[in-house]
């Protein structure tokens, strides 16, 4: 695989981005995609959604008293549906791929999911505060997810109060968000759950509630007194193990599933000296790993394949579709299977999860009515639409089957061997016609094989 493609891939969903890392070079082109400052608005769908906690009170009384209370609720879920394919949405359309993976990074290292939140307004909410310090102060963004309706709903800290106490914030800020297990003790968790207690959800963001905030003295890394959730934060960050924690877990999504300890290290400590501010952290990081072109390091998650596919084939999106194929994938927008997120790594690549993968690949390129139907059948309720597909490959030097076979397998696998090379070239003769009738449909032929090797499941 070449160099431009293999960094397009390990800095956003597909290999788009190829010709301008290789046009602007990589340090220019890393900058360019953390120097974007749009925002995400508020999706259309959510106009009348539940905004407040009255808002989602009122909208409970009104499901209570509704006969018909079960569309209601059939609402709510298909507002969800609808957030998942807006997210899917701008990961596929964007020009700054790098800055929607790092989104969706933090949405899996800070987990809230729709079912858990059920106020798809407040997902958002929680989602636009990712984007917007996502590439600001480490230390703030965790002060920001801390106080985000949709995780104070989601770890139930509105049920964290004084005299009576609830830890799942306390004990997921420590283990999953910053410290990672073994850095702190049951008893710094019991403390960090004291100085959370009373805050619950308020109009944009979390509020304490006077009457049931514990005043009482927290003992925390051996400093005490009467702390706020913002002030343990602070003292979580004097831990040494906060950036190394954050570091492997960055590592991991973006370009090995087995970092190296020394790896995790180094970038650690960058990140320390750099007071914890996570744009230059990241284009350090990014710059320095993608220099290799070492490919093989890291299984695909369903997002990239599917995303490569689409743009490699040319596919017109159906993000309803596509939402519904990640979900069966394992890779859930919005609704991992619990607070530890996925975990990637083998599990994007089990047995079933590759016969998926082979037949969605088969049913893109060679059809399937029956197949169609039954996903028709499963979306209906989400006005998916029809379901259907003309797959092209673009390519920018067809003049040849070798011309062809080197800039497919250059830009889809990150190896080749003898026995591959051998099935292509039987797949695309030396003497293929590049104008024959047939020509199209030939070369789809090459990319179901490619496709569906394992190379391509790598990057």
């Amino acid at each position: 695989m070449e160099k431009h493609h293999l960094v397009s891939l390990r800095l956003g969903f597909s290999t788009q981005q190829a010709q301008q890392v290789k046009q602007l070079g990589l340090s220019k082109f890393i900058a360019m995609q953390l120097a974007t400052t749009d925002t995400i608005a508020e999706p259309v769908f959510l106009k009348d959604s539940p905004k407040t906690f009255r808002d989602l009170q009122a909208l409970r009384k009104q499901v209570a008293a509704e006969p018909n209370s079960e569309k209601l609720a059939k609402d709510i879920i298909k507002k969800g549906f609808e957030w998942k394919a807006f997210v899917l949405q701008r990961c596929f359309e964007t020009k700054t791929p790098l800055r929607e993976k790092i989104n969706l990074y933090f949405q899996n290292h800070f987990v809230t999911t729709l079912k858990g939140v059920k106020v798809p307004y407040w997902s958002y909410t929680y989602y636009k505060t990712i984007h917007d310090h996502a590439l600001g102060n480490y230390k703030t963004l965790v002060k920001e997810m801390v106080y985000s309706n949709a995780m104070i709903m989601y770890l139930d800290n509105q049920q964290n109060k004084k005299g009576k106490s609830n830890e799942n914030l306390a004990r997921e800020l420590l283990e999953l968000f910053t410290l990672g297990e073994g850095n702190y003790s049951e008893a710094d968790i019991k403390n960090t759950a004291l100085a959370l207690a009373g805050l619950s959800f308020g109009e944009t963001k979390g509020v304490y509630r006077p009457f049931l905030k514990d005043d009482s003295t927290k003992t925390l890394w051996g400093k005490s007194g009467n702390f706020t959730i913002d002030e343990v934060i602070d003292l979580i960050f004097e831990q040494p193990n906060t950036a190394y924690f954050l570091s492997e877990k960055v590592l991991k999504w973006f370009f090995e599933d087995q970092p190296q300890p020394e790896k995790v290290k180094h970038y650690g400590d960058y990140l320390t000296q750099h007071g914890f501010e996570l744009k230059p952290f990241f284009q350090y990081l990014f710059e320095t790993e993608c220099t290799s072109d070492k490919g093989g390091t890291q299984l695909k998650n369903p997002l990239v394949y599917l995303l490569q596919v689409y743009n490699d084939l040319q596919l017109k999106p159906n993000y309803k579709l596509m939402v519904f194929w990640l979900k069966n994938q394992g890779m859930d927008l919005f609704d991992q299977p619990n607070v530890k997120g996925w975990k990637g790594g083998k599990d994007w690549l089990t047995a079933q999860i590759y016969a998926d993968r082979n037949q969605f690949i088969d049913f893109i390129i060679y059809g399937n009515q029956h197949y169609a139907n039954r996903l028709s059948k499963r979306l209906e309720k989400f006005d998916v639409g029809t379901i259907s597909f003309e797959p092209q490959v673009a390519l920018s030097n067809g003049a040849s089957a070798q011309t062809i076979l080197e800039e497919l397998t250059q830009r889809m696998v990150f190896a080749t061997n003898e026995e591959m090379w051998v099935e292509l070239h039987q797949l695309l003769k030396y003497d293929f016609d590049v104008k024959a009738e047939n020509a199209s449909k030939n070369i789809l032929k090459v990319y179901h094989y490619l496709a569906q090797s394992p190379e391509f499941q790598l990057i």
